[in-house]
């Protein structure tokens, strides 16, 4: 397609990759990867077309349309091609075998059930997806995190890392960069420092220095501990967290969503507002 002359399907993305710093020519990472059923086109709102919607209203308009799928132009070629050849087609299996338990039980899962997978392989793809939805100077932050994704045979998350898991459904997919939500607890105030990717069939949250958001999310952070070439029947168990608004951390039933917006809204008339 041209616009003013330009075709802009051919004009090159350039800055500095997520991953390893170096600035270039950006390639498209998909987020999960393509075979991990991240092949169609979707759509992608902005902040300002969802942010007064209820959890049952999807606008019609202003949205984007992403022809490749979930993603964005966020890494070098050279970054892009070797964690793809090292992980993407294993983290596909395991997306596969994640969303074949979800069919045969219903979307109801709450018990361990066994998943053949290569683990190291599974964590490293997920932390290189959240390398792609952070911005890139959090690398500068996390050289371990860094190398743990360009050295294949590097094991253990760094210490201040955590990632968390569970199966999801709903009607949002969602990735937020660094957020940091609050939580009220008996000892005071607790920041969660944290990012999210929600795309059928999992939920993932990466925490740093912070638990989870939610405590019906599974640590699988001891993926790490395997070796690259390290194949295992692994039992978690994953509780099912419904994805229906956009809030990341967000893990609200629609019936508990319209239930809130009730309280705040009477909330709001007895303070006169």
């Amino acid at each position: 397609m041209a616009i003013g002359g330009i075709d802009i399907a051919r004009k090159a993305i350039h800055g500095k990759c997520h991953i390893c710093g170096s600035y270039g020519k950006l390639s498209f990472e998909h987020v999960p990867p393509k075979s991990a059923f991240n092949d169609t086109k979707l759509k992608r709102f902005g902040f300002e077309q969802i942010f007064d919607k209820g959890p049952e209203e999807i606008p019609t308009h202003g949205y984007k349309l992403e022809q490749k799928g979930a993603g964005g132009y966020t890494l070098c070629e050279k970054c892009n091609n070797l964690t793809g050849t090292w992980y993407a087609d294993d983290f596909a299996d395991w997306a596969f075998e994640g969303m074949r338990l979800l069919a045969v039980s219903g979307g109801s899962l709450s018990l361990h059930y066994p998943i053949k997978i290569f683990p190291l392989r599974v964590i490293k793809q997920i932390v290189t997806m959240f390398f792609s939805v952070v911005h890139p100077e959090f690398r500068q932050k996390h050289f371990d995190l860094e190398k743990f994704v360009l050295n294949p045979e590097t094991k253990y998350l760094p210490p201040s890392i955590r990632i968390y898991c569970s199966f999801m459904n709903g009607n949002w997919a969602r990735s937020s960069g660094i957020t940091v939500i609050g939580r009220f607890t008996e000892v005071g105030y607790k920041p969660i420092v944290m990012s999210e990717i929600a795309f059928p069939p999992f939920v993932y949250v990466m925490t740093i220095d912070s638990p989870p958001p939610d405590d019906r999310l599974t640590d699988i952070s001891w993926f790490s501990r395997y070796d690259y070439n390290e194949f295992d029947i692994v039992y978690p168990k994953f509780n099912v967290l419904p994805i229906n608004y956009y809030l990341p951390g967000d893990y609200r039933t629609i019936e508990q969503m319209k239930e809130d917006r009730i309280k705040n809204e009477m909330e709001a008339n007895e303070l006169g507002l």
